[in-house]
């Protein structure tokens, strides 16, 4: 089956839901016929059920930890979290080793093991015996945007990971390579010039719109660069990079803001990887200094201004996913979450934080949305458990090779529609022709200790202790 794909409305049209439309110049003899299929298609179970039907905004930050963002939920420092944890859930959410973000994150987003949707690591091996970026079309598996766009659901897709080349879904995939400084280190340093190659949007023609808002710098928060000019962080850490990680994530939140005002899809997924950058490099500041070399422990001063803007950034990340959620209702789902934590760690490029073992296993999730169990907690939910709890929301089947199942706090239970597979499903994708970043990424990944050959694969983890 071929995918639709929905050409988005342009700016200034109003966003439109699927099988919203105009009638054309009808002849006078079909005049009573055409009042007729217009009443039936205005009548209650079509558009209008279409339109009221509740929508979902999925947003990712990865190696958000428990640790810190528990603590600075109770001091109210993180006020957007508070308040969808106080409209219904909050808790840990148990990853599975080894914790490496495509590999998660794609778990996530097909709810199938690692060794099922194929993304293994950041990297395989090449023909030349080198190192290559996995790309999507080594998933194997359809995510749950494929799923919602063959059931005409429209989707959003932001910055996911290994999300090039785009897919052809049934809305906008803006893939994880049109925000190349994610995941390399600042152009400056590269000297990166190219202009990227391949396709990096779909559809392309909204690829105006997206740099558009790529170039708009206007703040969305009032929370400074906590790094910009801050001579007082660690002597080790480079302050232009990681401010470089904030505009990042500016950016994706203002394409992503973009993406959602112009189409409105039915369910949205968005990643903001600032907090995984940051925390690389000031973790330690957290952790006690008996933990590290000497040539690694901060004074007294850079410690506490390394653990202030490590702290600081948890809440501009929270300031930005309060402008993501600023045009969803009560009844939208909105899902929050983190592939894994954080731990003690110390590599070559002096870094100080980690997600290596179980001290790491957990990330945290927040929901609110129409008809959550504020009673439910989220004890034993798992990467696996995601997929499910999307589909059943929406009313869609759960397929068996799903080794999760729905979260208890939306009420379902066992009363989903089940069926065999939605491997069927036939997924169209633009031509993986290199975008012309692959170099810096795959450098930037080696510095940070990445490039893992595909390592055993794990089942899916059992409850949380």
């Amino acid at each position: 089956m071929t995918t639709p794909s929905i050409e988005p409305p342009g700016r200034d049209s109003r966003p439109t839901r699927p099988g919203s439309g105009r009638a054309g110049w009808i002849p006078a003899i079909g005049i009573l016929v055409s009042i007729a299929l217009i009443a039936i298609a205005c009548s209650p179970g079509r558009d209008q059920e279409q339109n009221s039907r509740p929508r979902i905004l999925l947003i990712g930050i990865d190696g958000a930890s428990p640790k810190v963002a528990f603590p600075m939920l109770k001091k109210g420092l993180l006020p957007h979290l508070s308040k969808i944890a106080a409209d219904g859930i909050s808790g840990p959410l148990r990853s599975v080793l080894p914790l490496y973000s495509p590999r998660i994150w794609n778990t996530i987003a097909t709810g199938r093991r690692p060794a099922e949707h194929g993304i293994a690591a950041f990297v395989k091996s090449d023909s030349k015996g080198g190192k290559t970026l996995y790309q999507s079309s080594d998933r194997r598996v359809p995510s749950v945007w494929n799923i919602f766009s063959h059931a005409d659901r429209t989707v959003g897709v932001v910055n996911w990971w290994t999300t090039y080349p785009p897919e052809k879904i049934n809305g906008v995939m803006v893939s994880d390579h049109f925000f190349p400084e994610q995941i390399t280190m600042i152009k400056k340093t590269f000297k990166d010039q190219n202009d990227s190659l391949g396709t990096l949007v779909h559809p392309e023609s909204w690829s105006a719109r997206g740099l558009e808002l790529l170039a708009d710098t206007t703040p969305l928060t009032d929370i400074p660069d906590p790094f910009a000019g801050n001579e007082a962080l660690p002597h080790w850490v480079g302050s232009e990079l990681l401010s470089q990680f904030y505009r990042t994530d500016h950016e994706i939140t203002q394409v992503a803001r973009g993406l959602i005002a112009d189409y409105a899809p039915d369910i949205t997924f968005v990643l903001l990887p600032g907090i995984d950058r940051i925390s690389h490099w000031l973790w330690g500041n957290l952790e006690s200094e008996d933990l590290y070399p000497p040539n690694l422990r901060p004074t007294p001063s850079e410690r506490e201004a390394g653990a202030t803007a490590l702290r600081a950034y948890y809440a501009y990340t929270d300031a930005l996913i309060g402008r993501l959620i600023e045009s969803y209702d009560e009844d939208d789902l909105i899902l929050v979450m983190s592939d894994h934590g954080f731990e003690a760690g110390v590599s070559l490029m002096l870094l100080t934080g980690e997600h290596d073992t179980r001290a790491a296993l957990d990330g945290v999730i927040f929901a609110r949305g129409k008809g959550l169990a504020q009673s439910k907690a989220t004890r034993g939910l798992n990467v696996f458990d995601i997929a499910p709890t999307l589909l059943a929301f929406a009313g869609l089947p759960i397929p068996s090779d799903m080794p999760g199942r729905p979260a208890a706090f939306i009420g379902i239970g066992d009363g989903a529609e089940r069926i065999a597979t939605y491997d069927d499903l036939v997924i169209e994708r633009h031509a993986p022709s290199p975008s012309g970043r692959e170099e810096d990424i795959v450098e930037h990944l080696r510095a940070l200790g990445y490039l893992e050959e595909e390592s055993p694969q794990a089942d899916p983890p059992k409850a949380s202790p």
